[in-house]
Protein backbone atom coordinates (compact mmCIF):
# COMPACT_ATOMS: atom_id res chain seq x y z
CA UNK A 1 0.00 0.00 0.00
CA UNK A 2 2.41 2.18 0.69
CA UNK A 3 4.87 1.57 -2.29
CA UNK A 4 1.40 2.69 -4.75
CA UNK A 5 1.17 5.67 -2.27
CA UNK A 6 4.55 6.60 -2.71
CA UNK A 7 4.23 5.74 -6.78
CA UNK A 8 1.31 8.06 -7.29
CA UNK A 9 2.57 10.95 -5.27
CA UNK A 10 6.05 10.73 -7.36
CA UNK A 11 3.84 10.46 -10.39
CA UNK A 12 1.44 13.49 -9.27
CA UNK A 13 4.74 15.45 -8.61
CA UNK A 14 6.12 15.06 -11.84
CA UNK A 15 3.01 15.66 -13.40
CA UNK A 16 2.77 19.21 -11.35
CA UNK A 17 6.23 19.87 -12.37
CA UNK A 18 5.72 19.59 -15.84
CA UNK A 19 2.22 21.20 -15.53
CA UNK A 20 4.52 24.04 -13.65
CA UNK A 21 6.87 24.03 -16.47
CA UNK A 22 4.31 24.39 -19.22
CA UNK A 23 2.47 27.18 -17.02
CA UNK A 24 5.77 28.94 -16.86
CA UNK A 25 6.19 28.59 -20.56
CA UNK A 26 2.86 29.75 -21.81
CA UNK A 27 3.37 32.61 -19.00
CA UNK A 28 6.80 34.14 -20.58
CA UNK A 29 4.85 33.60 -23.76
CA UNK A 30 2.26 35.71 -22.89
CA UNK A 31 4.51 38.25 -21.17
CA UNK A 32 7.37 38.57 -24.33
CA UNK A 33 4.20 39.41 -25.82
CA UNK A 34 3.12 41.52 -24.07
CA UNK A 35 6.43 42.97 -23.58
CA UNK A 36 6.06 43.23 -27.36
CA UNK A 37 2.79 45.06 -27.87
CA UNK A 38 3.90 47.58 -25.58
CA UNK A 39 7.07 48.43 -26.91
CA UNK A 40 5.85 51.87 -27.99
CA UNK A 41 5.07 52.86 -24.49
CA UNK A 42 8.38 52.84 -23.91
CA UNK A 43 9.51 55.70 -26.59
CA UNK A 44 6.47 57.80 -25.93
CA UNK A 45 7.37 60.94 -24.64
CA UNK A 46 4.31 61.16 -22.17
CA UNK A 47 3.73 57.34 -21.41
CA UNK A 48 7.59 56.97 -20.15
CA UNK A 49 6.83 52.92 -19.44
CA UNK A 50 9.90 51.33 -18.36
CA UNK A 51 11.62 48.34 -20.21
CA UNK A 52 10.43 45.10 -17.74
CA UNK A 53 7.15 43.90 -17.59
CA UNK A 54 6.43 44.98 -14.15
CA UNK A 55 7.25 48.79 -14.81
CA UNK A 56 5.80 48.77 -17.61
CA UNK A 57 2.50 47.73 -16.46
CA UNK A 58 2.30 50.41 -13.78
CA UNK A 59 3.44 52.89 -16.56
CA UNK A 60 0.29 51.52 -18.51
CA UNK A 61 -2.18 52.07 -16.06
CA UNK A 62 -1.93 56.01 -16.30
CA UNK A 63 -2.80 56.10 -20.21
CA UNK A 64 -6.15 56.09 -19.44
CA UNK A 65 -5.67 59.78 -17.70
CA UNK A 66 -3.68 61.00 -20.80
CA UNK A 67 -6.57 59.82 -23.28
CA UNK A 68 -9.11 61.31 -20.82
CA UNK A 69 -6.72 64.47 -21.50
CA UNK A 70 -6.77 64.18 -25.03
CA UNK A 71 -9.93 63.48 -25.63
CA UNK A 72 -11.42 66.72 -23.71
CA UNK A 73 -8.57 68.84 -25.53
CA UNK A 74 -10.16 67.16 -28.52
CA UNK A 75 -13.63 68.05 -27.64
CA UNK A 76 -12.53 71.97 -26.47
CA UNK A 77 -10.58 72.17 -30.12
CA UNK A 78 -14.47 70.75 -32.26
CA UNK A 79 -15.57 73.98 -29.86
CA UNK A 80 -13.14 76.28 -30.92
CA UNK A 81 -13.63 75.31 -34.76
CA UNK A 82 -17.46 75.83 -34.55
CA UNK A 83 -16.99 79.20 -33.18
CA UNK A 84 -14.30 80.09 -36.26
CA UNK A 85 -16.55 78.82 -38.73
CA UNK A 86 -19.55 80.77 -37.24
CA UNK A 87 -16.69 83.74 -37.30
CA UNK A 88 -15.69 82.76 -40.28
CA UNK A 89 -19.20 82.70 -41.71
CA UNK A 90 -20.05 86.43 -40.16
CA UNK A 91 -17.12 87.71 -41.86
CA UNK A 92 -17.90 86.24 -45.41
CA UNK A 93 -21.46 87.83 -44.43
CA UNK A 94 -19.57 91.31 -44.38
CA UNK A 95 -17.77 91.02 -46.69
CA UNK A 96 -20.51 90.77 -49.28
CA UNK A 97 -22.29 93.70 -47.65
CA UNK A 98 -18.96 95.56 -48.22
CA UNK A 99 -18.80 94.51 -51.71
CA UNK A 100 -22.15 95.75 -52.45
CA UNK A 101 -22.00 98.97 -50.58
CA UNK A 102 -18.52 99.20 -53.03
CA UNK A 103 -20.74 98.64 -56.39
CA UNK A 104 -23.43 101.07 -55.01
CA UNK A 105 -19.95 103.75 -54.41
CA UNK A 106 -18.58 103.07 -57.72
CA UNK A 107 -22.17 103.62 -59.74
CA UNK A 108 -22.34 106.90 -57.59
CA UNK A 109 -18.70 107.76 -58.51
CA UNK A 110 -19.71 107.31 -62.17
CA UNK A 111 -22.80 109.50 -61.95
CA UNK A 112 -21.01 112.09 -59.97
CA UNK A 113 -18.21 112.22 -62.89
CA UNK A 114 -20.53 112.55 -65.60
CA UNK A 115 -22.72 115.23 -63.53
CA UNK A 116 -18.77 117.05 -63.25
CA UNK A 117 -18.22 116.78 -67.31
CA UNK A 118 -21.51 117.83 -67.62
CA UNK A 119 -20.54 121.00 -65.25
CA UNK A 120 -17.46 121.51 -67.07
CA UNK A 121 -19.30 121.51 -70.17
CA UNK A 122 -21.51 124.47 -68.86
CA UNK A 123 -18.74 126.80 -67.42
CA UNK A 124 -16.87 126.53 -70.36
CA UNK A 125 -19.78 127.96 -72.27
CA UNK A 126 -20.78 130.16 -69.35
CA UNK A 127 -17.02 131.45 -70.03
CA UNK A 128 -17.43 131.87 -73.77
CA UNK A 129 -19.88 134.23 -73.16
CA UNK A 130 -18.46 135.81 -70.50
CA UNK A 131 -15.59 136.47 -73.37
CA UNK A 132 -18.18 137.63 -76.54
CA UNK A 133 -19.69 140.00 -73.26
CA UNK A 134 -16.58 141.62 -72.28
CA UNK A 135 -15.76 141.97 -76.43
CA UNK A 136 -18.74 143.61 -76.54
CA UNK A 137 -17.72 145.97 -73.55
CA UNK A 138 -14.92 147.02 -74.86
CA UNK A 139 -16.38 147.72 -78.16
CA UNK A 140 -19.05 149.66 -76.52
CA UNK A 141 -16.71 151.02 -74.69
CA UNK A 142 -14.49 152.18 -77.79
CA UNK A 143 -17.94 153.69 -79.52
CA UNK A 144 -18.51 155.49 -76.04
CA UNK A 145 -15.26 157.30 -76.09
CA UNK A 146 -15.58 158.42 -79.98
CA UNK A 147 -19.00 159.73 -79.36
CA UNK A 148 -17.78 161.48 -76.10
CA UNK A 149 -15.13 162.88 -78.68
CA UNK A 150 -17.60 163.59 -81.23
CA UNK A 151 -19.81 165.29 -78.72
CA UNK A 152 -17.12 167.61 -77.17
CA UNK A 153 -17.24 169.11 -80.38
CA UNK A 154 -20.41 169.84 -80.66
CA UNK A 155 -21.21 170.98 -76.95
CA UNK A 156 -20.45 173.22 -74.82
CA UNK A 157 -17.88 172.04 -71.44
CA UNK A 158 -21.57 172.50 -69.05
CA UNK A 159 -23.49 170.03 -71.73
CA UNK A 160 -20.60 167.61 -72.38
CA UNK A 161 -20.68 167.17 -68.37
CA UNK A 162 -24.32 166.47 -68.50
CA UNK A 163 -24.15 164.00 -71.46
CA UNK A 164 -20.89 162.39 -69.70
CA UNK A 165 -22.98 162.15 -66.43
CA UNK A 166 -26.19 160.44 -67.80
CA UNK A 167 -24.45 158.12 -69.62
CA UNK A 168 -22.41 157.23 -66.27
CA UNK A 169 -25.07 156.90 -65.04
CA UNK A 170 -27.33 154.68 -67.26
CA UNK A 171 -24.21 152.58 -67.23
CA UNK A 172 -24.37 152.42 -63.57
CA UNK A 173 -28.32 151.54 -63.78
CA UNK A 174 -27.68 148.93 -66.63
CA UNK A 175 -25.34 147.03 -64.38
CA UNK A 176 -27.43 147.56 -61.20
CA UNK A 177 -30.37 145.64 -62.83
CA UNK A 178 -28.11 142.78 -64.82
CA UNK A 179 -26.07 142.35 -61.06
CA UNK A 180 -30.16 142.31 -59.23
CA UNK A 181 -31.15 139.39 -62.53
CA UNK A 182 -28.23 137.55 -61.88
CA UNK A 183 -28.74 137.10 -58.01
CA UNK A 184 -32.02 136.48 -58.47
CA UNK A 185 -30.92 133.71 -61.68
CA UNK A 186 -28.98 132.48 -58.59
CA UNK A 187 -31.42 131.88 -55.58
CA UNK A 188 -34.12 130.78 -58.18
CA UNK A 189 -31.61 128.34 -59.12
CA UNK A 190 -30.50 127.05 -55.16
CA UNK A 191 -34.08 126.65 -55.04
CA UNK A 192 -34.54 124.42 -57.59
CA UNK A 193 -31.66 122.31 -56.81
CA UNK A 194 -28.96 124.33 -58.35
CA UNK A 195 -30.72 124.03 -62.11
CA UNK A 196 -27.77 126.24 -64.28
CA UNK A 197 -31.26 127.29 -66.19
CA UNK A 198 -34.23 127.78 -64.11
CA UNK A 199 -37.38 127.82 -66.85
CA UNK A 200 -35.42 128.11 -69.40
CA UNK A 201 -33.68 131.81 -68.45
CA UNK A 202 -29.80 132.01 -69.15
CA UNK A 203 -27.67 133.78 -66.39
CA UNK A 204 -26.92 136.29 -68.62
CA UNK A 205 -29.31 138.71 -68.75
CA UNK A 206 -27.87 140.33 -71.94
CA UNK A 207 -28.48 137.10 -73.81
CA UNK A 208 -26.62 136.47 -77.00
CA UNK A 209 -24.83 139.78 -78.37
CA UNK A 210 -26.70 140.86 -81.73
CA UNK A 211 -24.51 140.21 -85.17
CA UNK A 212 -22.60 142.74 -86.98
CA UNK A 213 -25.03 144.29 -89.47
CA UNK A 214 -28.75 143.08 -87.91
CA UNK A 215 -30.93 145.67 -86.85
CA UNK A 216 -32.56 146.20 -83.19
CA UNK A 217 -36.05 144.49 -82.43
CA UNK A 218 -38.74 147.07 -83.23
CA UNK A 219 -41.01 148.56 -80.31
CA UNK A 220 -44.55 147.69 -80.25
CA UNK A 221 -47.51 149.45 -78.47
CA UNK A 222 -49.70 146.63 -76.53
CA UNK A 223 -52.43 146.98 -73.90
CA UNK A 224 -51.62 145.44 -70.50
CA UNK A 225 -54.15 142.73 -69.07
CA UNK A 226 -57.72 144.51 -68.36
CA UNK A 227 -58.32 141.51 -65.60
CA UNK A 228 -56.93 141.26 -62.31
CA UNK A 229 -54.57 138.40 -61.87
CA UNK A 230 -54.15 136.17 -59.01
CA UNK A 231 -50.65 134.47 -59.08
CA UNK A 232 -48.20 132.59 -56.49
CA UNK A 233 -44.64 134.24 -55.54
CA UNK A 234 -42.02 132.24 -56.58
CA UNK A 235 -39.40 134.25 -55.65
CA UNK A 236 -38.56 137.49 -53.68
CA UNK A 237 -35.00 139.03 -53.18
CA UNK A 238 -35.61 141.84 -50.45
CA UNK A 239 -33.08 143.59 -51.12
CA UNK A 240 -33.42 144.32 -55.07
CA UNK A 241 -36.85 144.16 -55.19
CA UNK A 242 -36.80 141.70 -58.01
CA UNK A 243 -39.86 139.38 -57.64
CA UNK A 244 -40.94 135.96 -59.56
CA UNK A 245 -44.84 135.26 -60.56
CA UNK A 246 -46.12 131.94 -61.42
CA UNK A 247 -47.92 133.90 -64.62
CA UNK A 248 -46.32 134.66 -67.65
CA UNK A 249 -47.49 134.76 -70.99
CA UNK A 250 -50.62 132.36 -71.26
CA UNK A 251 -52.19 134.40 -68.72
CA UNK A 252 -52.10 138.05 -70.62
CA UNK A 253 -48.53 139.37 -68.91
CA UNK A 254 -46.42 141.41 -70.98
CA UNK A 255 -42.67 142.97 -70.66
CA UNK A 256 -43.05 146.66 -69.39
CA UNK A 257 -46.38 146.21 -67.95
CA UNK A 258 -46.56 148.01 -64.58
CA UNK A 259 -49.51 146.36 -62.02
CA UNK A 260 -50.39 147.27 -58.24
CA UNK A 261 -49.70 144.65 -56.52
CA UNK A 262 -52.75 143.39 -53.44
CA UNK A 263 -52.79 141.23 -50.84
CA UNK A 264 -56.41 140.65 -49.60
CA UNK A 265 -57.54 143.80 -51.46
CA UNK A 266 -55.22 146.07 -49.60
CA UNK A 267 -52.39 147.91 -52.16
CA UNK A 268 -48.68 146.84 -50.80
CA UNK A 269 -46.93 147.75 -53.85
CA UNK A 270 -46.53 148.77 -57.55
CA UNK A 271 -44.35 146.31 -60.38
CA UNK A 272 -43.22 146.73 -63.47
CA UNK A 273 -42.68 143.44 -65.13
CA UNK A 274 -38.55 143.14 -66.67
CA UNK A 275 -38.94 139.10 -68.28
CA UNK A 276 -41.77 137.03 -69.13
CA UNK A 277 -42.07 133.31 -70.34
CA UNK A 278 -45.09 131.17 -70.88
CA UNK A 279 -45.60 130.52 -67.31
CA UNK A 280 -43.65 132.80 -65.65
CA UNK A 281 -42.50 136.37 -65.05
CA UNK A 282 -39.88 138.60 -63.07
CA UNK A 283 -40.45 141.82 -62.40
CA UNK A 284 -38.94 144.65 -60.44
CA UNK A 285 -40.96 146.30 -57.36
CA UNK A 286 -41.16 150.01 -57.81
CA UNK A 287 -40.37 152.83 -55.28
CA UNK A 288 -44.30 153.65 -53.35
CA UNK A 289 -45.17 155.01 -50.22
CA UNK A 290 -47.36 151.79 -50.45
CA UNK A 291 -44.63 149.30 -50.96
CA UNK A 292 -44.34 146.07 -48.28
CA UNK A 293 -42.22 143.92 -48.95
CA UNK A 294 -42.19 142.28 -45.98
CA UNK A 295 -46.02 141.30 -46.67
CA UNK A 296 -45.30 140.42 -50.49
CA UNK A 297 -42.69 137.92 -48.92
CA UNK A 298 -45.09 136.71 -46.62
CA UNK A 299 -48.39 136.19 -48.80
CA UNK A 300 -48.55 132.73 -50.34
CA UNK A 301 -50.24 134.85 -53.37
CA UNK A 302 -51.02 138.11 -54.47
CA UNK A 303 -53.61 139.66 -56.97
CA UNK A 304 -51.73 141.65 -60.20
CA UNK A 305 -54.17 144.76 -60.58
CA UNK A 306 -53.37 146.53 -64.32
CA UNK A 307 -52.31 149.99 -63.78
CA UNK A 308 -51.04 151.22 -67.59
CA UNK A 309 -49.99 150.84 -70.96
CA UNK A 310 -46.96 149.10 -72.15
CA UNK A 311 -44.25 148.95 -74.72
CA UNK A 312 -42.94 145.35 -75.26
CA UNK A 313 -40.07 143.86 -77.51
Amino acid sequence: MNKKLNAFLRILTVVAAVAAVVFAFLLKGKMDAALTKTAWAVADAEVKAGKDYDARMTSLAGVQGILDGKRKAIADLELAKKDLQADVADKKTKIEGLTAANTALEGERAELTRKRDELAAQLTDANSKKDGAEAALASAKEELVKATEKAAAMFTKEQLAESETKATKAEEKAELISGKYRALHAKVSRAMDNNPAPFGFASDPLGEPAKPGEAAPAVAVAEAATETILTNVLALDSDSGIVAFSVGEANGIQAKAIFDVKVAGKKVGKVQISTVKGVISFGQLQPDKELDIRAISKAGSVSLVPSTKLAVN
